[in-house]
C-alpha cells in the first residue's frame, strides 16, 4: 500500500443535510436551532467577501434552514414561487468543487452555453473555503476544510489537463511554494497532548506519534527513545509498557507468525481484537491513547477498523505485518509528500477555476498567467451572477425541487424551484446536474426511483470541526518545540500550525512576534464503543449542531491554555479571532470492511446513487464514495460527458 493511498482525503463540495438529521432526538433539535442563530462576525461597512468573516462559518446560518425543512419536515408547499423567466441551458445545484468542475467541463463541451450553478452557502466551494484574518496589519490566510491536492498518483489525465489549464504548476508546490525547511528552521517537531482533565495533569509528549510528519512534511519527529517518551507521562504504568510494545514492535516476530498459523481474513477481523488476542494488549489507557489516531482519515475510533484497514493506516502494531504482505512499503525517497497546499487549501483550486468561468471576478489582479496569481487578489463577488456572463453562480440559494417538465424521457426542460432572500423563485434549464450532497438529493428530486433514492440516503457523511485561530503571535509554539499534536481524549484531536507555504505574494510567517493562523480538528467520535459507522456520524452530528459558537470558543481556549500555557501561553490575551468552520456534512461516506460487507468502490451503492435520471445528472464526491478532491472533480466530468454524450 503506497503513501498516496492512505493520505487523508480531502473536503468537497455540498448543500446540506439529508434524512440522517431525522434521526436526532427532540431535545437536541431544539438544541440545534438554538445554537443555529448564531452567524459569522461581519466587518460593518466592508464589502461582501465572507473569506473574512469570523465567527460561525461552514455550514452557518442561513444556509441549512429550508433544507432541514425539506428532509426532515417533510414540507412540500412553497407558496408564491417566483417565475424568474430565466432558462439555461445547464443548472448545477452546488458550488463546490464538484459542481464547480462540472460547469467548467459543461462550458468546454458546449461553447457559449448558458450556465447557472446554485449554492446554498454565502461563498462558493463547499468545504473548499478561504479563512482570512488580520492582526498587528498583518493579512494570513489558511483553510476551512479541504486542505490539498492528494492521490495524483492515480489521477487520471483529464484531472493533469484541468490542472495545465487552470495555471496550477504541481511541479512548483513540491520544489519553490512549499517550503521544506520551515518547521526545521524553527526546532518545530510533532508531538502528543495528554489533557489534564483526562490523566491529571497537562502533558505534551515530544515525539510525533500521531503520524503529523507525514501530512505536514518537513515536521520533525521529536524524540525517537520510545521508552523514555513513554515513561515521563502520565499514563498507567501497565498502559506505558504496552504502548512501548506496540510502537517499537517488539515481538513482531511472534505476532506475525500466530497470525499466520491462524490464517485469520484480515478483511473481517477488527483491530482491537488483534490487539487483545496477537499482542496481549488489554489496559484501557492504551486503547484510549490509539483510540483516535485514524480519525481524521476515517472518521471513527481505531476499534471499527478492521486488521487491512489497520495495516493501511499503519497502525501501531500493524506496521511490520503490512511490510511482509506488502502493504505498506517504504516511502520513495524522491516523493515530497502531502505539499501541494495553496495558502488557503483548495480554495485556492476553487478560486482558479472559478475565474477561468468568471475572469471578471478579479478586476485589480492584473495579468493573470497562474493560479498563484489570484492568491492575493481581492474577488469582486458582485461579478459572480453577472446577467452578461455565460457562467453565473449564485449564492445562498437553497434548491427545493428539480423536476422534469412533463415525461422524463421526453421532457425538454427541467423546472429548477430555489429559495432565495425568503422567496421561492423558478428557473428552467435543458440539463441539470446534482452536485450537492447525496443526502438531500431525494428530497430536492422527489420523482427519482425508490431505490435510488435509497442509495442515495446511505451516504451518511463524516461530521467535522475545523477551528481555525488566529494568534498575535506564536512564541509560545516555538518555545515548546512542537509545532502539530495527536491529541487522543481532548476535544479537538488534532492542532496543527499553518502549511509553511509561499505563493503569489503570500509568505509564511518567519518572525515568531508575528501573527499566524492554527487550526485544531475534531472529529466527534462517540463514547459507545464498536457503534456503526453510520451511526457514529449521525451522532456526531447531532453534537455539533448543538454546540454554540461560545462553546467551540471556550473549548479552543481552553486545549490552547493547555497544550501551551507552560511556555506563556494566554488564550484571552494571544488569540486575536477565532473562526469555527462547522461541517456536519464532512468527508464522503467510504465503505468501512466490518460492516459494508463485499461494498466496493467499483460495485458498491454509490454506482446505483450517481445514475443519470432524464435530463438530471448526479456529481458529488459521494458518487466516487471518497473525498478525494479529484474525486469530485472527475465525477463532475462524467456527469457532463452523460448529459452531452461526450
Amino acid at each position: 500500500m503506497t503513501k498516496s493511498s492512505i493520505t487523508r482525503r480531502d473536503f468537497l463540495n455540498g448543500t446540506l443535510i439529508g434524512t440522517g438529521a431525522m434521526l436526532m432526538g427532540g431535545d437536541l433539535i431544539k438544541m440545534a436551532h438554538a445554537a443555529e442563530v448564531e452567524g459569522a462576525v461581519r466587518p460593518a461597512g466592508a464589502p461582501y467577501y465572507p473569506p473574512r468573516w469570523n465567527g460561525m462559518r461552514g455550514s452557518h446560518a442561513g444556509s441549512f434552514e429550508r433544507a432541514h425543512e425539506l428532509a426532515r419536515e417533510g414540507r412540500e408547499d412553497w407558496r408564491g414561487v417566483a417565475e424568474t423567466g430565466e432558462e439555461y441551458d445547464l443548472v448545477v445545484v452546488g458550488g463546490g468543487a464538484s459542481g464547480l468542475a462540472a460547469a467548467y467541463f459543461f462550458q468546454q463541451a458546449k461553447e457559449g452555453a448558458k450556465v447557472l450553478i446554485l449554492d446554498n452557502h454565502d461563498d462558493f466551494g463547499g468545504h473548499a473555503k478561504r479563512n482570512q484574518f488580520e492582526s498587528g496589519g498583518k493579512m494570513r490566510m489558511t483553510y476551512g476544510g479541504s486542505q490539498g491536492l492528494d492521490n495524483l498518483s492515480n489521477w487520471p489525465e483529464e484531472m493533469w489537463t484541468l490542472m495545465e489549464e487552470l495555471g496550477i504548476d504541481l511541479d512548483r508546490f513540491e520544489t519553490k511554494t512549499y517550503d521544506h525547511s520551515w518547521y526545521g528552521r524553527h526546532g518545530l517537531n510533532g508531538g502528543v497532548y495528554l489533557d489534564a482533565k483526562t490523566w491529571g495533569r497537562d502533558y505534551m509528549i515530544p515525539a510525533d506519534l500521531g503520524g503529523m510528519s507525514p501530512v505536514m512534511p518537513g515536521l520533525g519527529k521529536g524524540e525517537q527513545d520510545i521508552a523514555a517518551v513513554f515513561a515521563a507521562t502520565p499514563l498507567p504504568d501497565e498502559a506505558k509498557k504496552e504502548l512501548i510494545m506496540l510502537y517499537t514492535e517488539k515481538g513482531a516476530s511472534r505476532v506475525i507468525r500466530n497470525f499466520d498459523e491462524t490464517d485469520i481474513d484480515s478483511d473481517n477481523f477488527p483491530y482491537d481484537k488483534f490487539l487483545r488476542e496477537y499482542w496481549n494488549v488489554s489496559h484501557p489507557a492504551t486503547f484510549q491513547f490509539l483510540r483516535k489516531l485514524p480519525t481524521d482519515e476515517n472518521g471513527v475510533g481505531a476499534e471499527v477498523l478492521s486488521v487491512s484497514e489497520a495495516i493501511e493506516g499503519e497502525m501501531p502494531g500493524c506496521v511490520n505485518l503490512g511490510k511482509k504482505y506488502g502493504m505498506i512499503t517504504d516511502q520513495d525517497p524522491s516523493d515530497p509528500g502531502y505539499v501541494h497546499h495553496f495558502p488557503d487549501g483548495n480554495a485556492g483550486f476553487c478560486r482558479a477555476i472559478v475565474h477561468a468561468m468568471i475572469p471578471k471576478i478579479a478586476p485589480d489582479a492584473g495579468e493573470i498567467e497562474s493560479a498563484e496569481d489570484l492568491v492575493m487578489a481581492d474577488f469582486d463577488y458582485g461579478a459572480l451572477d453577472d446577467p452578461e456572463s455565460n457562467t453565473r453562480i449564485r449564492l445562498s440559494s437553497t434548491a427545493i425541487e428539480v423536476k422534469h417538465e412533463g415525461p422524463v424521457d421526453s421532457a425538454e426542460k427541467v423546472a429548477v424551484t430555489y429559495i432565495f432572500d425568503g422567496t421561492p423563485r423558478r428557473v428552467r434549464a435543458s440539463n441539470v446536474i446534482m452536485a450537492c450532497w447525496n443526502m438531500i438529493i431525494p428530497h430536492v428530486c422527489r420523482d427519482l426511483p425508490e431505490p435510488q433514492k435509497e442509495a442515495l440516503a446511505l451516504n451518511v457523511k463524516i461530521p467535522y470541526i475545523f477551528a481555525n485561530v488566529m494568534v498575535k503571535n506564536w512564541q509560545a509554539i516555538k518555545a515548546s518545540g512542537i509545532g502539530a499534536t495527536y491529541c487522543p481524549t481532548a476535544y479537538f484531536h488534532l492542532m496543527q500550525c499553518e502549511y509553511p507555504v509561499n505563493m503569489g505574494g503570500y509568505e509564511a510567517t518567519e518572525d515568531a512576534d508575528e501573527p499566524m493562523p492554527i487550526t485544531l480538528i475534531r472529529v466527534p467520535v462517540p463514547d459507545e464503543l464498536g457503534m456503526v459507522p453510520r451511526d457514529q456520524f449521525r451522532e456526531g452530528r447531532g453534537e455539533i449542531l448543538a454546540t454554540t459558537l461560545e462553546d467551540f470558543e471556550i473549548a479552543v481556549k481552553e486545549q490552547l491554555n493547555g497544550m501551551y500555557g507552560a511556555n506563556g501561553f494566554d488564550a484571552d490575551r494571544d488569540i486575536e479571532a477565532i473562526t469555527i468552520n462547522r461541517w456536519p456534512h464532512g468527508y464522503s461516506y467510504t465503505y468501512f470492511n466490518l460492516f459494508d460487507k463485499g461494498q466496493t468502490l467499483e460495485d458498491g451503492p454509490h454506482i446505483l446513487a450517481r445514475q443519470k435520471f432524464g435530463r438530471i445528472a448526479i456529481a458529488n464526491s459521494d458518487a466516487g464514495a471518497n473525498s478525494w478532491l479529484d474525486v469530485g472533480v472527475v465525477q463532475g466530468l462524467r456527469a457532463v460527458r452523460e448529459l452531452t454524450g461526450g
